[in-house]
């Protein structure tokens, strides 16, 4: 997160970057996998300046943003923002980044950017990191995040996981379903920067349902273990039982009409 501010600092000026209370974060944590989505949203003279440097960076200057334009800034901020996560991993398992890999990053600028540079209305630009884990983060005794500081954020955590302490998070609070979710701001641990520590501790309590296939067809199938088979197999002993009788009856006619003849 610094170095994305600070690639917004040299490629678009500071001022574009002065609304940073309203830069959101929302993470899903997954047992082998990570997506980190950020919102961020510039209002009044911030949408004007961004616009302003967009057009002067990355387009013809001529005070109009057109589609191109933003299409190419998408594209740069892309390779961009790989590279400076790249140097600085914004996420650590058991305070180590080996095993964590970025796997896409994606950024969509906002359309609204399109059109005169002095316009003043909401732009909201959205960011999505795709991270890998080597293994499974439900043996982790810790995770760690990297973040702007004051930017409200939101952890969702996978099923089995606990998190029994939280450091680094203002106004934290937990919600307990069949997973944990955590939601809060980045505390200033120094200039524009935050960090956010989740402990961790297995959850024995939770056990996936496995269902045997198998054993659930064996049961089925067998007679009076249930309701439907037992009906199932009465029919077909009719159906038997009736097909002997009338081909007994058939041969019985057969050999009458036959006796008829030769007389």
């Amino acid at each position: 997160m610094r170095g994305i501010i600070a690639f917004f600092v040299i490629a678009l000026t500071a001022g574009a970057v002065s609304g940073e209370d309203l830069w959101v974060n929302d993470i899903t944590v997954n047992e082998y996998d990570m997506t980190w989505s950020y919102n961020d949203t510039f209002v009044g003279n911030d949408s004007v300046a961004f616009r302003v440097n967009l057009d002067s960076n990355y387009g013809d200057n001529n005070s109009f943003v057109n589609a191109w334009e933003v299409l190419k800034a998408d594209k740069e901020l892309r390779k961009e923002f790989r590279s400076l996560i790249a140097k600085e991993l914004d996420v650590m398992i058991n305070n180590m980044t080996g095993g964590i890999e970025i796997v896409d990053v994606d950024a969509t600028l906002s359309t609204d950017l399109i059109g005169k540079t002095n316009l003043s209305d909401t732009i909201t630009n959205r960011y999505i990191i795709t991270y890998k884990f080597r293994d499974s983060i439900l043996n982790a005794r810790s995770i760690w995040f990297l973040g702007q500081a004051n930017s409200t954020i939101t952890i969702v955590m996978p099923q089995g996981l606990d998190v029994v302490n939280i450091g680094g998070m203002g106004n934290a609070t937990r919600i307990v379903t069949d997973h944990v979710e955590i939601s809060g701001f980045f505390m200033e641990t120094s200039e524009d920067r935050g960090e956010i520590t989740l402990a961790l501790a297995r959850n024995s309590s939770f056990v996936p349902a496995v269902v045997n296939m198998s054993n659930m067809s064996n049961v089925s199938s067998q007679p009076g273990k249930n309701g439907s088979a037992k009906p199932m197999f009465e029919m077909l002993n009719f159906i038997r039982d009736a097909s002997v009788v009338f081909v007994g009856l058939v041969l019985i006619i057969l050999i009458y009409v036959l006796k008829v003849k030769r007389r």
